[in-house]
């Protein structure tokens, strides 16, 4: 990661400025400040400024920062005198200002070098998955071997999208760019997020920072700008953007082309960036904005065949459970309009509750084809609920 020092003097009584900048988040120094100060200078290493000498210190300000999984830090930010260095320092965003001694500059300086050996060494955020809200992600549970997809939409992920964290050396001693935008088209429940979570593992599993903008956040365009800076300081990098088009359903037509505009000049030229967006609508986004440079391939999760749902019947059902008797072009049938999600979650692990349900005791519970073609028919009116819904332009799942 590269870094920059900007460094100035006011020899007004004695005293220097010096500014130093980092290329690294805000809390992300913020964090590696603290640190070093009290591995310096002991455990409450920090004390308020005075104005004048005859009026009281001002008090320190503290805040409360995400720095892991269900972790919280206090950490002082702001203006403040650190104990065992002779003047003022201010945290501002990326730079560490401190007004000094002139006697004291050796000490300072040594001290921010050890502010920007923290942060290359134990960074807060580099080669994390973090949110649009500044926590971490868990993706401990998440995995590939366990999720069903139709073969043709997984060779497409690994081809257009994990190929670029799984061989990066070799793709940049090859002259490939790590740039890719991909688009996870597709109903609700087809596993768009699912392969989103997945990709962010894989990249934190290969030295890539995450950052994913949730889809609650408010003025997603806006928020866009700011966390693509954000992967330009941690690369090589990736955004998931879920329900990109969002603002454009609910009244801002520009919202789309805004977000779509500001990653197409911010992954330009030499970033490390990898965009994944996800819709429910593809068909409601503008034909201009899909072309390659802008959207660079779109994957179709809405491809499920009879075949991918006895595929992923044998891995939700427990070991066992299934009768070898099954005629899957049946259970096929019953369960033809189905995204993944109704299918696993729906009529397999319903039809395994079902089985368990009704086994007599001690008697192994036995998944039947007329169980599976019953819960798959029991869940029809949640299925033509949620049809309904996206035909109105409107659906919350994915």
């Amino acid at each position: 990661m590269k870094s920059y020092f900007y460094k100035e003097t006011a020899m007004t009584k004695e005293k220097v400025v010096i500014v130093r900048g980092f290329e690294y988040d805000s809390i992300d120094l913020a964090v590696a400040f603290n640190n070093t100060a009290k591995a310096m200078f002991g455990p409450d290493p920090f004390f308020g400024t005075k104005d004048k000498f005859w009026l009281p210190r001002n008090p320190v300000a503290f805040s409360t920062v995400k720095v892991g999984l269900n972790q919280e830090e206090k950490i002082v930010m702001g203006q403040m005198r650190i104990k065992g260095i002779e003047g003022d320092f201010v945290l501002d965003g990326s730079t560490i200002q401190a007004f000094v001694d002139k006697n004291e500059i050796a000490k300072a300086e040594s001290f921010m070098d050890n502010v920007k050996t923290s942060l290359k060494t134990t960074s807060l955020y580099k080669g994390k998955a973090v949110t649009s809200s500044r926590g971490f992600m868990d993706l401990s549970k998440v995995d590939l071997d366990a999720l069903v997809y139709n073969p043709r939409v997984l060779q497409e992920l690994k081809d257009n999208l994990f190929v670029l964290m799984q061989k990066t050396e070799q793709l940049r001693r090859d002259g490939v760019r790590i740039r890719r935008k991909v688009l996870f088209q597709g109903r609700f429940g087809t596993g768009k997020t699912m392969a989103a979570l997945v990709a962010a593992k894989l990249g934190i599993e290969n030295g890539f920072t995450v950052y994913y903008l949730e889809p609650t956040s408010q003025d997603a365009s806006g928020a866009v700008e700011f966390m693509l800076q954000l992967c330009k300081k941690y690369p090589p990098a990736m955004l998931v953007i879920e329900d990109f088009d969002r603002e454009q359903r609910l009244g801002d037509f520009y919202g789309t082309t805004k977000m779509v505009s500001a990653i197409d000049g911010m992954t330009s030229k030499d970033s490390e960036i990898l965009v994944v967006l996800t819709t429910n609508f593809k068909d409601k986004i503008a034909g201009g904005l899909q072309r390659p440079g802008r959207i660079d391939k779109t994957i179709n999760f809405d491809i499920f065949t009879p075949e991918d749902t006895e595929r992923l019947l044998k891995v939700v059902v427990p070991s066992g459970y299934l009768d070898p008797n099954i005629d899957w072009k049946r259970v096929g049938e019953a369960t033809s309009r189905m995204t993944p999600a109704f299918v696993g979650e729906g009529v397999g692990v319903g039809a395994t509750l079902a089985a368990v349900n009704r086994a007599k005791n001690g008697d192994k519970p036995v998944v039947t084809q007329e169980i599976l073609i019953e819960v798959a028919e029991g869940l029809h009116d949640q299925l033509r609920a949620c049809e309904n819904a996206e035909q109105a332009g409107f659906s919350p799942s994915r």
